[in-house]
């Protein structure tokens, strides 16, 4: 059976959800990670402090004063930093998280409110039209109206006949050298100056070519049309002003309804909800960013630890581990040995760790940029008024699959919004559904309830002459 239109934008806004838990859990590993990390570079420099000690004399004092003690409180500096960059991060992101709950909660409440005017709207316009219907006045004019138009295009096809006439047969007189030789002297007319022996000469062509007869039927061919343009252009002025008169007898009973003012709540309140809606969008790209920022803060390209490798790198041009552990190589005792393993643990350890940590990332990455696919596409059906209470999608719609395929980026936003809006159409009872979206609620009214009041044979004639005036079109009431 067929889906609602708030139910199409809660599936996407679910599947939306759960690429962003996604990203939110491979976050979340990503940074425990990087704790470990942190924790083992603190062992690994325990460690290899201790193996340098017993094989380089001076160490104590060029290196542990001048450099392991100084490496140190840059590492210990470097995690402080680190450590408030990520707090900050964390607050700011708790911070846009409630804004983005604040304007979440509001966007819901307009939505709601929205939504509600727009049933209360549809159940007046269904009074509005039995009112018109049982309106006698309403009847008499729409069915003047429909018989207007009934002769409006009956005097067009008759137009579209001479106009053929004429094309075929004024060629043949404009050929012919004695009619128009009559014709330019305007002979049988008041303007005719010609006398004697001309005069006699003239009445014996044009008895000779029955010129009264052609001269008929060529002004006939020639002025018709014009006559019947002008004609059609009056009676086309006539119906509309019927139609006109019509829709003020409409907009009379509406108002005494209440519908434009629910129409006017219903406005201002969809302009609120735009404007909350943009602002829950720039909200949520800042969201973004800030996941991004602390993703790339447990990344080989974050700024503490470039900081940390280039210290490392200072204190082993005074000690190369390298040297360190080809000592301990060369010694028969197992306590240096057992550093020795010990680090090259800890490296094992540290190099998986980030290689997690990478896919971690590049994990969150891709499901940030799947949710935010999937939230574009979001934006586009809201703005299209999709979650409108009457708005109905074909039950052979495949939703998920389109989701998948967007989220994989193998289709674009654009491509499943323009099949959702395919497949769309109001579930109005005001209406016919194709002339629903076309015209919009009032228009439709209008229409309707004219072609109802014209009677069946009328019917058709009455809802062209409405479109004829051209009424005002809009999709929805707001």
């Amino acid at each position: 059976m067929p889906v609602s239109g708030q139910e199409i934008i809660r599936q996407i806004d679910q599947f939306a959800a759960t690429l962003r838990s996604d990203e939110q859990q491979a976050s979340l590993a990503a940074q425990a990670i990087s704790a470990e990390i942190d924790r083992i570079v603190a062992e690994q420099s325990g460690a290899f402090r201790e193996l340098a000690a017993i094989y380089l004399p001076h160490l104590e004092d060029d290196v542990v004063q001048d450099g392991w003690s100084e490496m140190q409180a840059a590492l210990k500096s470097i995690q402080l930093r680190k450590a408030d960059a990520r707090q900050q991060l964390e607050k700011s992101l708790r911070d846009i998280e409630m804004q983005r709950q604040h304007v979440d909660t509001q966007i819901q409440q307009l939505r709601t409110q929205v939504n509600q005017l727009t049933l209360q709207c549809d159940q007046l316009a269904e009074t509005l039209s039995s009112q018109l219907r049982n309106d006698s006045r309403f009847q008499t004019l729409s069915r003047q109206a429909a018989e207007g138009q009934a002769k409006l295009e009956q005097a067009q096809a008759s137009l579209a006949d001479v106009e053929v006439d004429a094309k075929q047969k004024r060629p043949a007189y404009e050929a012919s050298r004695l009619f128009q030789y009559l014709h330019r002297r305007e002979f049988g007319t008041d303007r005719y100056r010609f006398g004697g022996l001309i005069r006699r000469l003239d009445r014996w062509v044009a008895r000779l070519i029955n010129y009264p007869v052609a001269e008929a039927s060529y002004r006939f061919l020639t002025s018709t049309p014009q006559l019947m343009r002008q004609l059609i252009a009056d009676q086309q002025k006539s119906v509309q002003a019927l139609v006109a008169e019509v829709e003020q007898q409409q907009r009379s009973a509406a108002q005494v309804l209440g519908l434009p003012k629910l129409q006017a709540d219903g406005t201002r309140l969809r302009s609120e909800l735009d404007r909350a809606t943009q602002e829950g969008e720039r909200i949520r790209a800042r969201e973004e960013k800030i996941r991004h920022d602390q993703a790339e803060l447990d990344s080989a390209e974050c700024q503490y630890y470039r900081e940390a490798l280039t210290t490392f790198q200072e204190l082993l041009k005074k000690a190369e581990r390298s040297q360190v552990v080809s000592r301990a190589n060369q010694t028969p005792g197992m306590a240096d040995d057992q550093i020795v393993a010990r680090l090259q643990h800890l490296d094992q350890e540290i190099s998986t760790k980030t290689q997690e940590i990478n896919r971690l990332n590049a994990v969150a990455k891709e499901s940030a940029a799947k949710a935010s696919r999937i939230h574009e596409l979001a934006s586009k059906c809201r703005r299209a008024q999709f979650d409108h209470p009457r708005r109905v999608f074909d039950d052979g719609l495949n939703l998920d699959s389109a989701l998948q395929n967007l989220a994989q980026g193998r289709i674009d936003s654009d491509s499943v919004y323009q099949d959702l809006y395919r497949r769309q159409h109001l579930d109005s009872p005001l209406a016919d559904q194709a002339a629903a979206v076309l015209e919009g609620p009032m228009a439709n009214i209008l229409l309707q309830t004219m072609a109802h009041a014209a009677g069946a044979a009328l019917g058709a004639y009455a809802a062209r002459a409405g479109q004829q005036h051209r009424l005002p079109k809009t999709k929805d009431w707001f």
